[in-house]
Order: C-alpha cells, then sequence, then structure tokens
C-alpha cells in the first residue's frame, strides 16, 4: 500500500501539503454556493428577462447552488460515521452530534424569522402576500417542521424548506449510521460505510421517479406539484426528493477517506482527477439539456461532486488544485462564514426591493444593479448575524478539544455548510474550516 497521498491544509504552503487541520477551499465552497443561490433569486424575481432570455443557461447554474450546499451537507456529516464504520470503532457521541447540530440552525434562524416577521413584517404568507403570520403558524415555522403541513409549506422565510431537509438528513444520519456499522460487523467496514449512501441513493432518485409518475398521470403543473398546499407539494420539498444529493457527498466522503488512507497511488490520482474533469462537464450538459426536469439536480450535484473532489484531492506534485486556491482566497473564504446568514437573509432583502422598486422584466444592466444592491444589504446583514448571533452560539458548541474561535457557516450544515462531529482521531469541524 503506498504512503497516504497529501490534503492542503492551513499550516502548509500553496505547494506542500499534508493530511491536517482542515481541507482547504470547503468554507470557500460554501460562500460560493449561497451567493449563487442569491443571484438567481435576484434574476428570477427582479429581472425575468436575465433568467428566461437573456442569460439562462447562467441563471440555471446559480440556481443548482443549492444541490451544492446538499452534497456539501452530506460529505461533511458523513465523514466522520464512515471513518469509524471503517475502523470497526463506536459511533460518535449522539449528544454531542445533536448539540452541534441545533447550535448551527436554529438560533440564526430564529433571529432573522422572527425580525423578518414581526420587526419588517415581510414574511411568505402566500404566493405574492407577504406580511405577518398568525401565530400559530410562527409557532410551526420556529420548529422548522413547517414544510411537513400544505398549510405552512413555504411560509415565514421562504427558502427555511430547505433547512427542513437539512434537518431530516441530521435526523437520519446516525439511524443509516447505525445501519452501516451492524452490516459492517458482520461484512468489512467498507462495505458498512456504503449502506447509507446506497440507501440515500435509492431514496432519492425513487422518489424522483415517483414525483416524474405523478406528475405525467395527474395532470398537475411542476408548480403546482412543487408549491401548492397539497401533499404533492409537501413530499417534492422533503429529503425523499433530495437524498441522492445527499448521497454523492456521502459518496465523495468515502473516495476522500480512501485516498487519505493510502488506497491510491499517485498516478491513480492523477488519473481519477482526468476522469472527473470529464465527468464534471459531461453531468451539467446533461443536467441542462438531457435530462427531466425532477433529474437535473441530480446531474448538476454529479458535477458538484466531481468539482469537490477536484478541491480536496492532491493535484499534481501534491500542490493545491485551482478550484482550492480560488475558494480559499481570503474575500471567498469569509464569504463561506457567513453563508449561512446570506442565506437566510437574501430573500427577505430582494422582496422589500421588489415591494419597493415594483419591478418587472430587465436586461443585464438592470440585473448588474440590482445584484450589487442585493448584494451589498444582505452582506451587512449577514455579518452582523454571524457576529451578533452565529458566532456566539457556535462558542456553546461541545467538543472533545479546545476550540480557536468562530465556526463554519453554511446552509444548516451548510446547509447551505457545515461541520462534520467532533472526532477523537479526525480533526474537529472547527479545526477542519478554520485556517
Amino acid at each position: 500500500m503506498s504512503a497516504p497521498a497529501s490534503i492542503p491544509t492551513s499550516t502548509t504552503s500553496s505547494t506542500s501539503r499534508h493530511w491536517g487541520d482542515r481541507i482547504v477551499g470547503l468554507e470557500g465552497l460554501r460562500g460560493l454556493a449561497a451567493m449563487a443561490v442569491l443571484a438567481y433569486h435576484v434574476a428570477h424575481v427582479l429581472t425575468r428577462d436575465v433568467e428566461d432570455e437573456t442569460l439562462p443557461l447562467l441563471v440555471f447554474l446559480m440556481h443548482q447552488g443549492l444541490s451544492l450546499f446538499f452534497v456539501l451537507s452530506g460529505f461533511l456529516l458523513f465523514w466522520p460515521f464512515a471513518t469509524r464504520i471503517i475502523e470497526g470503532r463506536e459511533l460518535p457521541s449522539l449528544k454531542r452530534y445533536t448539540a452541534n447540530r441545533f447550535l448551527r440552525i436554529w438560533p440564526a434562524y430564529v433571529v432573522v424569522l422572527l425580525i423578518v416577521n414581526f420587526g419588517l413584517q415581510m414574511s411568505f404568507l402566500s404566493q405574492n402576500e407577504f406580511g405577518r403570520l398568525p401565530w400559530w403558524k410562527t409557532i410551526v415555522d420556529l420548529t422548522l417542521l413547517h414544510s411537513y403541513l400544505p398549510s405552512t409549506l413555504r411560509t415565514g422565510l421562504e427558502v427555511s424548506w430547505t433547512l427542513t431537509v437539512e434537518l431530516t438528513f441530521y435526523l437520519v444520519l446516525p439511524f443509516l449510521a447505525m445501519l452501516g456499522r451492524r452490516v459492517a460487523l458482520r461484512t468489512s467496514g467498507w462495505i458498512g460505510a456504503l449502506v447509507p449512501v446506497g440507501v440515500m441513493f435509492v431514496a432519492g432518485v425513487g422518489g424522483k421517479i415517483w414525483q416524474h409518475t405523478v406528475g405525467e398521470t395527474s395532470g398537475l403543473s411542476g408548480g403546482e406539484l412543487s408549491w401548492s398546499d397539497n401533499w404533492f407539494s409537501v413530499v417534492s420539498r422533503s429529503l425523499l426528493l433530495h437524498a441522492d444529493l445527499f448521497a454523492f457527498g456521502m459518496a465523495a466522503a468515502l473516495l476522500y477517506i480512501a485516498v487519505r488512507r493510502g488506497s491510491a497511488t499517485p498516478i491513480a490520482i492523477s488519473a481519477l482527477r482526468g476522469t472527473l474533469m470529464v465527468v464534471i462537464g459531461a453531468a451539467f450538459v446533461v443536467a441542462w439539456i438531457g435530462s427531466t426536469p425532477e433529474f437535473q439536480d441530480t446531474f448538476a450535484s454529479i458535477g458538484f461532486t466531481g468539482m469537490l473532489l477536484l478541491m480536496v484531492l492532491p493535484a499534481h506534485g501534491d500542490r493545491l488544485g485551482w478550484i482550492a486556491r480560488f475558494c480559499d482566497w481570503s474575500p471567498v473564504r469569509n464569504l463561506g462564514v457567513i453563508s449561512f446568514s446570506v442565506y437566510l437573509w437574501h430573500m427577505p432583502v430582494i422582496r422589500i426591493m421588489q415591494d419597493l422598486l415594483d419591478p418587472g422584466q430587465g436586461g443585464r444592466a438592470l440585473y448588474a444593479l440590482y445584484l450589487v444592491v442585493t448584494v451589498t444589504i444582505t452582506l451587512l446583514l449577514a455579518t452582523a448575524t454571524y457576529w451578533a448571533v452565529e458566532k456566539q452560539a457556535l462558542r456553546l458548541k461541545p467538543s472533545s478539544r479546545p476550540s480557536r474561535g468562530g465556526g463554519p457557516a453554511g446552509l444548516g450544515a451548510t446547509a447551505p455548510g457545515d461541520e462534520a462531529v467532533t472526532d477523537g482521531s479526525t480533526p474537529s469541524a472547527d479545526e477542519r474550516a478554520r485556517g
């Protein structure tokens, strides 16, 4: 078996790296995903011409920023579970895992929801209607269970349905890991670690097949299946329809672990990187022109998984690849730090602009103007929320080793990003995500 391949860390130069404190670029990748989602919503809400006619391909790719968040969550959260399954050790502490998940999502989410609902009175109520939620809907939204009811789906913060998907993944993952460990005890660690990946992939693909079948037989349009007050929409916005996206990130974690353990020679890694570039291009082409709507996210996520692997796997001569270097550039990396708050704030900002400006169609110049204004306001609000709420909440995270400051941000995980569970043999999430 060859020596373990190197992985970039914050303590090494750009020309040399080893297995260390963090995977270079992950924070920045979350930041780019958050900005992509923001840019998509500016086009979708404020300048529809850009989405429909001027820059449809670019807007489509930006729309897939959410898929990247789910891939990253699968990668980062499954990593510590998979490591222990493969090594035949006890799974990470469920108590610590639960506390970390709670502190990652709820404090910032609750603060932003309360400000938007009671202060700005710009909660989403129904199609083209914004204001203050009734008290009972506010309570349901605060629990993040609102996406499980047709009457409260999409209410409050419009993007919060994705947090419910993340929350469901958080709840399911430990049980999948337990199943995988049980299989590992009877077979091998690697087979056991593949079980959670397989379950998530089958669930996601099966859910999409169900959605496509319902769409074909019911006569309902895409919007009626996805955003109406019916149970079809509830299922369409659930983990069932997105499980395969997490599965790709989980599979990437297994490949990363294998390389880290020395299971691949430098020549094999170089060949893998070349193959990944082909896969990335093919996946995005299929997502854009060769897929049914139900599977566009699936193929886009395959492309993002390839990009993630290109970033975390060693490049030629153990140098950082260009994706990792760019994502670790300070301005991009700092976007990742506040990416969860960016994700929470951007739609209320866009809706306020829509209310004040009453925009309609618009070309590239108007889109650029709206984008600059939205980004500026959102970054100011997100920065304040991160320092006042997120960072303070993350200080409360239980850890088996001393913390070195703030923590990673993303969609719940990451969302929009995420930290993995602190593990006795692998760097803690905070240590991996910070320099």
